[in-house]
């Protein structure tokens, strides 16, 4: 931060000023010097201050009602305050004081290395503010342009995967009788790399959005959203042996309905997807109490993994099978990683080679929550 800190010091008196100054000048912040209420008003307006030190006591405007007044205007709301009074004993002062905005008392005649400390060290909290201000300013441009390029990626990725798409379609559909076996099984492989590079794009920019995605928290039921993707699941292979056991039939949670279907469905699918292999199959969606506290889970009785590859599970296109028995992009757990964390909770995975996986997650307190 190149711009050099302000500090406004305010006494009717000179002489006090001037020693106030003479010791806080070893700050190295700019001092700017009022001798009453309506002059730092004045200054506050020129000025963004860091800190303000206020005498109490003075004609007209005292400092408590200065204090009031700057609290009351958006652009010195936050300005932390430090009040130097000759009567600290009364506590009906000393709250007032608190009341008014006040951040500490010196009680005069004071020590200037003590002041000079204290005065340092709100400097100090005011500089790590700003600096973490404009980190959060240039977080949210680069995430910003980040997503605008995602964007303009997947555009310029999808207009020649739409022609793709558009004439494989076409010869399988117009030309399938020029065609021999071999021939159709390319374009439906063409048709089929299509499928995934689209599934891949559109995970990418869901993925590059969840960070700035608004989320509206509210009650909702797991279950429900969890019986919605099995539908779903079965519709696409009605062939496949699943038991599906949702326990109790009502989960309920609270977060971002959207988000949270979107998590509940990739969890879902990849257990649908890693029991793919089994004739008979089953599937749980329920919870369990950890310190008072709901824990969701997702368990299947599939492939699993291996535990000592757990830390690789919720990076962008991490596999830890192969794609041939297990197709996908290795993105769908990254999306559930992120999307839980933005509702400040954790998600973890427990495994083994052959007998299945559970994935835990938690989510903010429904009471404490709302």
């Amino acid at each position: 931060m190149n711009e050099r800190q302000k500090l406004l010091i305010v006494d009717d008196k000179a002489e006090n000023l001037y020693v106030l100054e003479q010791t806080l000048r070893k700050t190295g912040a700019q001092i700017v010097q009022c001798s009453s209420g309506n002059e730092a008003l004045v200054a506050s307006l020129e000025h963004n201050f860091a800190l303000a030190v206020l005498d109490v006591r003075m004609p007209g405007m005292d400092g408590y009602e200065l204090a009031e007044l700057l609290r009351g205007d958006s652009k010195t709301l936050h300005l932390p305050i430090i009040f130097l009074t000759a009567e600290f004993g009364e506590e009906e002062q000393i709250f007032k004081g608190y009341e008014a905005g006040a951040i500490d008392y010196i009680v005069k005649p004071y020590n200037s290395a003590i002041l000079l400390a204290k005065v340092k060290l709100f400097l100090k909290l005011d500089q790590q503010r700003q600096e973490l201000r404009e980190q959060s300013a240039l977080l949210e441009a680069t995430n910003r342009e980040l997503e605008e390029f995602a964007h303009s990626v997947s555009h310029d990725l999808r207009t020649p995967l739409h022609g793709i798409d558009g004439f494989s379609k076409a010869l399988l559909e117009d030309c399938s009788d020029q065609l021999d076996e071999t021939g159709k099984d390319y374009l439906r492989r063409v048709r089929g790399g299509v499928e995934r590079m689209e599934s891949l794009i559109e995970n990418l920019l869901r993925l590059s959005r969840l960070n700035r995605t608004e989320m509206h928290l509210q009650r909702l039921d797991l279950g429900e959203l969890a019986r919605k993707c099995l539908g779903d699941l079965r519709e696409a292979e009605p062939e496949r042996s699943v038991e599906f056991v949702v326990k109790p039939q009502s989960l309920e949670a609270y977060g971002d309905r959207a988000l949270l279907e979107i998590a509940v469905n990739n969890l879902l699918s990849n257990a649908w997807k890693f029991t793919s292999r089994h004739t008979a199959a089953r599937i749980e969606v329920g919870t369990t109490q950890h310190k008072g506290r709901p824990v969701y889970f997702v368990r299947d009785d599939g492939a699993g993994f291996d535990m000592a590859f757990a830390k690789k599970l919720f990076g962008p296109f991490q596999r830890l099978h192969d794609t041939k028995s297990f197709p996908g992009i290795g993105i769908g757990l990254a999306i559930v990683m992120r999307i839980i964390a933005r509702h400040g909770g954790q998600l973890w995975a427990e495994s083994e080679v052959e007998k299945g996986a559970t994935f835990f997650f938690t989510l903010p307190n429904t009471v404490s929550a709302s």
